[in-house]
């Protein structure tokens, strides 16, 4: 089903629209829940059930692609539908499907892996209800910081304690991106205290909005996700921009458990002052100084206007065109976790492959809407297994 899978995506708008349009007239109250603007709203929805039917078994939805989609009955809850809308939300998933212009038999595969999908969310959904879990948690921000003009520190307090493990991300919306939900990684592990801290970069329209938020706004917080990956002593852990807070807090959740002796840290930011949280870092290293924690800047001036908070006594980042390079100067023969910005990962991913590490050494955390549904970046852009000339192409799209 792949052929009919690539047909979605390169018709996902069309797709989308025609599904909303239908839902909108069938279930009024949906207009209040999403977004107004049919690009905000369910984005990842045409991605997501063309990756499935890429990954459907002889027409049937099970094993990890069936667990994938339960995850996400249960995570959908946040959006306040009961487990009983999902025949109605079936129906118009078949009605779009019209826009296709798909034969019978292509209409047919695909009306009964909806019909499969929409089972599997309902039945998980039903499930969670009766176990009594949350489908979303209220916080509210408490303090803001903009250590620069690209930047934010938002902090939040929420009156019971979420629980998540160190690296995984949570959905966020708030009154200022109504139906609008972006994934976020907590900067912290859990506390009892039920205190929440976000890096939010300035970049794109829900982060841009989340990031104005002030003291006494309320945020939503759905369903924790994602899974952690795991450091080590032969584990070089590099982040890119905000991508810092999901490697702040896997270093502190190791702090508290014997943070491995041999771990490699890099931050990877555009310029030195977009490095933030220089202070904690400083006092990082401090309590372990036996963690190698570095900074890389692709250019060694700020732009205009940054803005930029002074970087704590000793901060002296390398200048590197390539980010990869310094890394890859330290050895290949290491487990590699990158943090970031989707662009920015892939870049670093590619660069990494091309200068000798093995693909199943680097495990990935990165966040671009639609992008979880993606196939892999090289079936994608038709580079094959040639990792260098997808890396220079990547590499011109990003400069």
């Amino acid at each position: 089903m792949r052929e009919l899978g690539e047909h979605l995506r390169n018709h996902a708008e069309d797709y989308r629209d025609a599904v909303h349009r239908h839902f909108f007239a069938n279930v009024v109250e949906s207009r209040q829940v999403f977004a107004l603007s049919m690009k905000d709203t369910h984005p990842s929805m045409a991605p997501a059930l063309a990756w499935v039917l890429e990954n459907v078994e002889d027409g049937e939805v099970q094993g990890d692609v069936a667990k994938r989609l339960a995850r996400m009955g249960r995570d959908h809850r946040r959006h306040g539908f009961p487990p009983e809308v999902y025949p109605k939300f079936e129906a118009s998933l078949v009605h779009g499907l019209e826009v296709l212009g798909l034969t019978p038999y292509q209409h047919d595969v695909a009306t009964r892996t909806i019909s499969q999908v929409c089972s599997i969310m309902r039945a998980a959904a039903q499930e969670a209800d009766s176990d009594g879990i949350p489908p979303a948690h209220s916080a509210q921000v408490v303090a803001v910081d903009k250590p620069n003009r690209r930047t934010a520190v938002i902090r939040l307090e929420s009156g019971v304690a979420l629980d998540y493990r160190a690296g995984q991300h949570v959905p966020v919306t708030s009154q200022l991106t109504p139906g609008t939900w972006r994934p976020l990684t907590p900067a912290a592990p859990p506390e009892d205290s039920g205190q929440l801290t976000f890096h939010l970069a300035l970049a794109g329209e829900a982060s841009s909005m989340l990031a104005k938020a002030q003291p006494g706004d309320w945020w939503t917080l759905g369903a924790p996700a994602g899974e952690p990956a795991r450091l080590d002593d032969k584990t070089t852990l590099i982040s890119f921009g905000t991508g810092w807070a999901g490697a702040r807090a896997l270093l502190l959740d190791g702090l508290a458990n014997n943070l491995p002796t041999g771990l490699q840290v890099y931050a990877v930011a555009p310029s030195p002052g977009e490095h933030y949280d220089t202070e904690f870092q400083a006092n990082l290293q401090a309590a372990a100084p036996g963690l190698q924690l570095r900074h890389i800047v692709r250019e060694g001036q700020d732009p205009w206007l940054l803005g930029a908070q002074p970087a704590a006594a000793g901060f002296d980042p390398v200048v590197a065109k390539e980010p990869m390079e310094p890394v890859l100067a330290e050895g290949t023969d290491r487990r590699f976790v990158l943090i970031g910005p989707a662009d920015r990962v892939e870049l670093a991913q590619a660069a990494l492959l091309s200068g000798g590490v093995k693909e199943e050494a680097i495990t990935t955390d990165s966040w671009q809407r639609g992008h979880e549904w993606a196939a892999s970046a090289a079936e994608l852009d038709g580079w094959g297994d040639d990792w260098a000339s997808w890396a220079a192409w990547k590499k011109s799209q990003w400069a």
